[in-house]
C-alpha cells in the first residue's frame, strides 16, 4: 500500500513553515506554505534529505496566488498532485493589479493614463491588459476583432512587389497600402500590421513609411505571398487584409488602450459606467504559468545513454484556476522542405505557417509520464492554454475550461519519423474539456492540435468560437509514413468555428497517413470561412487510412465533408446537411486513385452543387466510390454536380444526377426524404425512413460535448 503525505499551500501561509497544516498557528510559528515555488522547493528539500519518499498532495486553499515568473517542474518534483482544497478556488494570477490611475480627457473622452518606471527603465512591457474580467483590446486600424461581426473590420493591400512571384512560399517583407490606409503617424515604429490570408495570420513588426514611395517595409517578412488565396483553385487574385495593431493615434473607442514603450505610460479608455473605484486592471508579468519537464539525453553536452531521458512523472493539477498571462511572437522560419523556394532568406517570418504551431502553452509539459491537468480552469492567457510538447506519454487534460486564449486550446505532440524515439508523443486523453473563445491574438489557433501523436483520445470536448479549426491530428503532407496513428476523435461537439476571418479550415481536420485513426460520433456545425474552405469535416493532403463515421455536420459555407488529397478512406453512417456551396468536395481529383469508399450516407440540401470538384480533374472521374446514399433537397430537384471554372480544360463545370451516375456512380443509391426530425441537440430518423433500408445506422449525438462527472467511464 503507498501512502500519500498531505501538505497545505494558502496565501496566509508562509514558505519557511512545515506546510503541514491547512491555517497558521494561534503563534504563527508554523502553517501551510505559501507560494507554488516555495510549496516546490521544500518538497524537494525533503526528498533530497530523505525524509520524503511516497507519493504527495498538496492541497491548495481558497485566495489568489500572485505570480511574477514561471514555476519550472523537473523530474526532482515527480509523483506530486497540486489540488484545490474542498470547496476551494484556488487562482494562479499572472498579472500585476495596476492601481493610482489618473483621470483626464482626450478628443471628448474619458482617459485614464498611469506612468510606470519599470516600462520607461526596459524592465518591463505587456501586450495584454485584462480589465474586469476581460481582454481589452489594444488601439488599432481598423476596429476588427476576431469575431463575425468585426472580421470585415479590415485594409486590403494596394500593391506588392514581385506581384507573378505566385509560389505560396514567396513572402515579402514589403508592400505598398492603398492611398489614405497608412499615415506616417509618430507611434508607427512600434505597432505591428497583421496580414491576414490563407489559413494564417503574420505579424510584421517594426514598420518603416517611405513617404516619398508610399511603400512600407518590415523587420519580419511573411512566410506566405500576399495574396489572399490561391488564384489556380478558386480564381481569387485579391492582395491580403491587414489590421494596424498598437497604433496610439488609433486609441479612439472606449475599452482600448496603449502602452507607450518609451516613456511608460499606461492609456485606457473606461467603458461607460467604469470608474476607478469599480474597475480592477491587470497587466501580465509572465507567459507561461508552468514548464514542467524532463530532461532528454541531447539537452546538455554531458555524455550519457541516448535512451535514458529522466521524464519527470505523475505531476498533476486539479482543480485550479490559471489567469493573466501574456503572449510574444515566436521566431518562425519557413518548413525545411520549402528551403528551395527560399535560399538566401534568413530573415524570420511573421508567425507560424499552419495552426500556430510556433506558440507554445501557457502550461507546459516536456517528457512527461503520467502527468495531468484535470478540472482546472486556464483564462485570459495570450499562448496556447495547455501544451503536451515532445516525449510525453499517458497524460490527459480532463474537464477543464479554457476559455479567452490568444491561440488555441490544448496542443500536443512529438518527433516526427525523423526525430529520436525518446521524442515520440502519444496515449493522451484529452476529454470533456470546454474550450472557447480562442484564437484572439493568433487567430490560426486550434481548439484540439495533435501533431505528430499516436494511441489519443480527443473526446466529448466542447468547442466554439474559434476563428480556425476545432480539432486537427497529423502533421506530415502527403503519403509519407507519420508516427501519427489510431487517434480517435469522438463525441465532440464543435460549432461557431472561423467567424470568417481565415481560410482553408474545417471543425475537423486531418493531415497526412494515419492509419487506425477514427472520426466518429461527433456534431459540426456553423462552420465559416473568410474566402474558401469553411468545411466540416476536412480531409487535408495524403490522408490515408481513416474511418469517418457517425457524424453529423451541416449549416457551413462550403461543403460539410471535404477531400483535398487522399487515399483508402471510409466515411459511411454520417449525416452531411446544408453546405451553402457543395455537399461533398474533393480539391485535387486523380483518376484511378480512390480518395474514399463514401457509402450509407444522408447527404441533405439545399446547396449549389451536390459533389463539387477542384483545382485539378473531373469530380464525376474518380476520387469517390459512392454508393447507397440517400440524397435529398428539401427545396426541390437535387443540384448538378459541379467543377470550378478554373480546373483543366476539357472538364464539364456541371454534372447532372444522370451523368453522375452513368460515370459509375450511386446505383444503388436513393432520391428520397430522409424523414429526420432536427433537435437542438441531435437529429432523428422515423422508423420509416428510406435510409434505414439502405444499411444507414442511426446515432443519437445528444452524447457529444462535456458529460456531466457521473456519466463519463
Amino acid at each position: 500500500m503507498v501512502f500519500m503525505q498531505v501538505f497545505h499551500l494558502s496565501p496566509q501561509g508562509n514558505d519557511k513553515w512545515s506546510g503541514r497544516l491547512a491555517t497558521p498557528t494561534r503563534s504563527r510559528r508554523d502553517g501551510p506554505w505559501a507560494t507554488l515555488a516555495g510549496a516546490r522547493d521544500n518538497l524537494r528539500a525533503l526528498r533530497s534529505a530523505g525524509k520524503l519518499m511516497e507519493p504527495v498532495t498538496v492541497q491548495v486553499h481558497d485566495g489568489r496566488y500572485e505570480l511574477s515568473e514561471t514555476v519550472d517542474f523537473t523530474p526532482l518534483d515527480s509523483h506530486t498532485h497540486y489540488e484545490a482544497a474542498p470547496k476551494a478556488n484556488p487562482v494562479f494570477d499572472g498579472g500585476q493589479q495596476l492601481t493610482g490611475l489618473k483621470v483626464g480627457e482626450r478628443n471628448g473622452r474619458t482617459e485614464w493614463t498611469l506612468d510606470l518606471p519599470e516600462v520607461a527603465s526596459g524592465a518591463w512591457f505587456f501586450r495584454s491588459l485584462f480589465v474586469n474580467g476581460r481582454r481589452a483590446a489594444r488601439a488599432r486600424l481598423p476596429k476588427f476583432a476576431p469575431e463575425q461581426k468585426s472580421a470585415n473590420n479590415v485594409f486590403h493591400i494596394g500593391e506588392i512587389k514581385n506581384p507573378d512571384a505566385g509560389h505560396l512560399f514567396a513572402g515579402s517583407d514589403t508592400f505598398k497600402p492603398k492611398p489614405g490606409d497608412v499615415e506616417n503617424w509618430d507611434s508607427l515604429p512600434d505597432a505591428e500590421f497583421v496580414v491576414l490570408h490563407y489559413w494564417i495570420e503574420e505579424r510584421l513588426p517594426r514598420p518603416q513609411l517611405n513617404p516619398r514611395t508610399g511603400w512600407l517595409r518590415f523587420a519580419r517578412r511573411s512566410a506566405f505571398n500576399l495574396y489572399e488565396a490561391f488564384a489556380a483553385a478558386y480564381g481569387n487574385r485579391e492582395l491580403a487584409r491587414y489590421y494596424v495593431d498598437n497604433l496610439f493615434e488609433a486609441l479612439t473607442e472606449p475599452g482600448e488602450w496603449y502602452l507607450n514603450r518609451e516613456t511608460g505610460r499606461l492609456y485606457y479608455l473606461p467603458r461607460p459606467g467604469e470608474t476607478p473605484q469599480n474597475t480592477a486592471i491587470f497587466a501580465p508579468r509572465l507567459h507561461t504559468f508552468v514548464r514542467a519537464s524532463g530532461t532528454f539525453f541531447n539537452d546538455s553536452i554531458e555524455a550519457c545513454d541516448a535512451h535514458a531521458t529522466p521524464h519527470i512523472r505523475g505531476l498533476q493539477l486539479t482543480g485550479l484556476t490559471f489567469r493573466h498571462a501574456d503572449w510574444f511572437s515566436p521566431l518562425a522560419h519557413v518548413p525545411q522542405f520549402h528551403q528551395a523556394q527560399t535560399y538566401g532568406v534568413d530573415q524570420p517570418i511573421g508567425g507560424s505557417v499552419q495552426a500556430a504551431h510556433c506558440v507554445p502553452g501557457a502550461l507546459t509539459f516536456r517528457a512527461a509520464r503520467d502527468c495531468a491537468v484535470n478540472d482546472c480552469t486556464i483564462t485570459q492567457t495570450g499562448l496556447y492554454g495547455l501544451e503536451f510538447d515532445e516525449g510525453c506519454r499517458d497524460c490527459a487534460a480532463i474537464s477543464n475550461h479554457l476559455h479567452e486564449l490568444g491561440a488555441g486550446g490544448i496542443r500536443g505532440g512529438g518527433t516526427d519519423m525523423d526525430g529520436h524515439l525518446d521524442g515520440r508523443t502519444g496515449h493522451l486523453t484529452i476529454t470533456d474539456n470546454h474550450i472557447h473563445h480562442i484564437g484572439r491574438i493568433f487567430h490560426q489557433g486550434v481548439g484540439v492540435f495533435l501533431g505528430h501523436a499516436f494511441d489519443c483520445i480527443v473526446a466529448h470536448n466542447h468547442i466554439h468560437h474559434a476563428c480556425y479549426t476545432g480539432i486537427s491530428t497529423g502533421w506530415t503532407w502527403g503519403y509519407r509514413e507519420t508516427p501519427s496513428r489510431n487517434n480517435r476523435i469522438e463525441h465532440n461537439l464543435i460549432h461557431d468555428i472561423g467567424a470568417g476571418i481565415l481560410s482553408d479550415m474545417g471543425g475537423i481536420y486531418t493531415l497526412g497517413v494515419q492509419p487506425g485513426t477514427v472520426v466518429r460520433g461527433n456534431h459540426l456545425y456553423n462552420i465559416w470561412s473568410q474566402d474558401y474552405g469553411g468545411w466540416g469535416i476536412y480531409l487535408d493532403e495524403g490522408t490515408s487510412h481513416l474511418l469517418i463515421e457517425h457524424n453529423l455536420v451541416h449549416d457551413t459555407k462550403d461543403a460539410p465533408f471535404n477531400i483535398h488529397f487522399a487515399r483508402e478512406n471510409v466515411v459511411r453512417h454520417n449525416i452531411f446537411a446544408r453546405g451553402q456551396n457543395a455537399l461533398t468536395s474533393v480539391s485535387r481529383v486523380e483518376p484511378g486513385q480512390w480518395s474514399a469508399n463514401y457509402f450509407n450516407n444522408i447527404i441533405v440540401g439545399p446547396s449549389h452543387s451536390l459533389f463539387c470538384g477542384g483545382y485539378k480533374g473531373n469530380i464525376a472521374e474518380g476520387a469517390l466510390v459512392s454508393n447507397a446514399n440517400c440524397f435529398w433537397n428539401p427545396e426541390g430537384p437535387l443540384p448538378a454536380s459541379s467543377n470550378p471554372s478554373s480546373t483543366d480544360r476539357g472538364v464539364p463545370p456541371r454534372v447532372s444526377w444522370t451523368a453522375w451516375k452513368k460515370a459509375g456512380h450511386d446505383s444503388l443509391s436513393i432520391v428520397a426524404d430522409p424523414k429526420l426530425t432536427e433537435g437542438k441537440k441531435t437529429w432523428r430518423l422515423a422508423q420509416n425512413s428510406p435510409a434505414l433500408k439502405l444499411g444507414f445506422k442511426p446515432w443519437d449525438w445528444s452524447k457529444c460535448g462535456v458529460r456531466p462527472k457521473s456519466k463519463r467511464a
